[in-house]
């Protein structure tokens, strides 16, 4: 949907203090899903957020990652790029103009000065009345042109800062918001890349096993903990692996993609990881209970010319599933 610059402004100003007010942090993916219910373009969208924030209060980050899955993800993988060009356009424009007026208002207090100066210098030969009021107006005038122009002088200072937070933020576009390493968006565009440009390539699925048991033995953030530790470990075995990438793939399922790696030398690092994970030891902060042990299944499958990028991922999904078939905390390749 087209919509003027003033438009999109007068969305952005609605947005962000929604976003605070809900303490969701200001990413890309985040504002892109409040920026939608903003302007309204998704009903269902809408109606199901004022649902989560009458029955809860506040729609928090957890309730809208679960949200830009279904309505947002789904729905147009262009939407975060087109938002954040939005937020880019709007700075810019509001930066502009600032930038602008400040030196305008710079220009006039200086051609003020050299006049009044000017002025002073007659109404001191002339010693009449008028001349010396005339000069006090027109000092009075160039003080509040003087504020003004500091006033512009810290709106612009903002707008700055703005636009560093939103340039770093446009580095979160790859980022998954729970675990921090690349998300399936970064995946999408890394496995092109990958097998067009490496000699081989190898696709590692990796899923925790029995999952579900973790949030409903420990609750919901122990759950999360134990995601972002995987997810840790993962990102941490990657950069061991000179060129090796994690993603988040969705849920509790993870992906890796190794480079100039054949299947054996992948099966290995995959048993590697796997048996790292297993090492893993946490406890329940709230308790003091130490968690469950934590293993993971792998799939593991090699690249092969010339064949589509979505059989890559069947195969090693497939292999996946046989690792989970085999009584998990295995691998199995293709």
């Amino acid at each position: 949907m087209s919509r003027s610059a003033s438009k999109i402004n007068q969305y952005f100003r609605q947005t962000i203090p929604t976003m605070v007010q809900n303490n969701v942090p200001i990413t890309p993916p985040y504002y892109t899903l409040w920026f939608t219910y903003t302007t309204g373009d998704m009903p269902e969208l809408c109606k199901r957020m004022d649902e989560i924030i009458t029955q809860k209060g506040q729609c928090d980050r957890y309730t809208c990652d679960k949200l830009l899955d279904e309505f947002i993800v789904n729905a147009a993988e262009d939407r975060l790029a087109e938002m954040q060009n939005n937020i880019n356009q709007v700075v810019k424009s509001i930066g502009n103009s600032t930038e602008n007026a400040m030196n305008d208002a710079e220009d006039l207090n200086q051609s003020l000065s050299k006049d009044i100066q000017i002025m002073a210098d007659e109404a001191s030969q002339n010693d009449t009345p008028s001349a010396h009021k005339m000069v006090s107006i027109a000092r009075n005038f160039m003080d509040k042109t003087e504020a003004y122009r500091s006033q512009l002088e810290k709106q612009n200072a903002e707008i700055h800062a703005l636009k560093q937070k939103i340039a770093d933020t446009e580095k979160l576009m790859y980022l998954d918001g729970l675990t921090e390493i690349n998300n399936r968006k970064k995946f999408n565009e890394d496995l092109s890349l990958f097998t067009a440009s490496t000699e081989d390539t190898c696709l590692l699925l990796v899923d925790i096993d029995h999952f579900k048991p973790f949030n409903d033995e420990y609750g919901h953030l122990v759950g999360d903990k134990v995601i972002q530790t995987v997810a840790k470990t993962l990102e941490q075995s990657c950069r061991k692996n000179n060129g090796a990438q994690a993603y988040r793939f969705g849920g509790e399922e993870f992906a890796l993609l190794i480079p100039n790696a054949n299947i054996t030398v992948a099966t290995q690092f995959a048993n590697e990881v796997r048996e790292r994970i297993s090492r893993i030891s946490l406890t329940n902060k709230k308790t003091g209970q130490s968690i469950r042990s934590i293993t993971t299944s792998l799939g593991v499958a090699q690249f092969r010319q010339g064949e589509p990028l979505e059989a890559l991922v069947e195969r090693a999904d497939q292999c996946l599933y046989e690792a989970k078939s085999a009584g998990r905390n295995c691998v199995r390749p293709a």
